[in-house]
């Protein structure tokens, strides 16, 4: 019988872990789909370049490096990746029998939030400890929203005792439909100083692209040394926060008819935005929802161009930052950037 791993033998999932470097085990639940994965794991070389050699003679093994991503489809009910990149995520608030309206926002600190990744094959698995530095989700339109979370990893594990393919076999995915499609978005934006947003603030951009990148930094301390047969290497600490956030978002519009933007960007006028996807209905009078709030979003760049003969493509790229007041329809916003989701999921996602 071949042994050969294909992509639709690969099934994933993500648990959060309560210590850094020490595997969870999943279970019901915790499955997850991904579009594919891009980590990295490359461990240091040390050469001896010792003086007197006109050929290196041999290296040993330095410190482990684990980073990359995960690539997904944006789903109402897949959010850990999100909560552990915001730090927030409080317990839902209950809309009906079924529904619950969970609320995230970008925390001060994410210091001990971080995941276990197992990825299993046809006949072993793959383990990491993660840490979710960033996210961006992305789409255009007449297709499913996507979502790329940034990761930097402990180490990867190709023999854990803890997810084996045994123990994987008890693994669930919650939801396996119900995608973010750009389709059921709505877009609106008008002035942070201005009314609350309405139907008449509505703007039809045809590509969304939403990135928040915290800066982390983990170092080597020598408290996470690894031997491998006669082979020790030293594994990463948690990565924290080592600078401040950034924060944009980029909308593609697919023809321009007014200079507005432009204006706006040259007298740096504070804008709020949100972007709302409404989906298939939980119970009555309850739809799925995905909603993301900008209170106070600034246009940093602004390009107009000819995509073919005559029709002027518009591209505006914002940066976001905590407002001085949360704007109008925006109650409370203390944070740059706030998501609601409404689905099936009774608990936080940081419980």
């Amino acid at each position: 019988m071949s042994n050969i791993n294909t992509g639709t033998q690969i099934r994933h999932a993500l648990i959060k872990s309560s210590v850094w470097g020490a595997a969870a085990q999943a279970g019901a639940g915790h499955g997850i789909e991904l579009t594919g994965q891009t980590l990295s794991h490359t461990i240091e070389s040390i050469p001896d370049n010792s003086l007197g050699r006109p050929h290196l003679t041999g290296a040993d093994k330095g410190n482990t490096k684990v980073e990359g991503a995960l690539e997904s489809n944006a789903r109402y009910a897949d959010l850990l990746g999100l909560a552990l990149v915001a730090g927030s995520s409080p317990a839902p608030v209950a809309s009906g029998t079924i529904t619950y309206t969970h609320t995230l926002t970008p925390a001060d600190s994410v210091d001990g939030l971080h995941a276990t990744f197992i990825e299993k094959r046809k006949s072993y698995t793959l383990e990491s400890e993660l840490k979710p530095g960033g996210f961006t989700l992305y789409g255009e339109a007449g297709r499913a929203m996507s979502l790329r979370l940034a990761v930097s990893g402990f180490d990867i594990v190709e023999d854990s005792s803890v997810n084996t393919i045994s123990t994987f076999a008890s693994v669930t995915i919650p939801d396996t439909g119900n995608r973010l499609l750009f389709a059921d978005s709505v877009v609106r934006m008008n002035t942070a100083s201005g009314a609350a947003l309405g139907t008449g603030d509505v703007i039809y951009p045809n590509r969304i692209e939403f990135s928040y990148k915290r800066s982390l930094r983990g170092l080597y301390t020598g408290q996470y040394t690894v031997t491998r047969g006669q082979v020790t290497t030293d594994r990463i600490d948690e990565p924290v926060n080592s600078g401040a956030a950034i924060v944009t978002l980029r909308l593609n519009f697919p023809s321009n008819s007014d200079a507005v933007l432009l204006t706006d960007f040259k007298a740096d006028v504070a804008k709020k935005i949100d972007i709302v996807f409404t989906g298939r209905q939980i119970e009555s009078g309850f739809n799925r929802k995905f909603s993301l709030e900008i209170p106070d979003a600034r246009i940093t760049s602004m390009t107009v161009f000819d995509s073919s003969r005559g029709r002027l493509v518009q591209s505006a790229q914002f940066t976001a930052a905590i407002p001085a007041s949360a704007p109008s329809g925006m109650s409370a916003i203390t944070t740059p950037w706030r998501i609601k989701v409404t689905n099936t999921n009774s608990a936080s996602y940081l419980a």
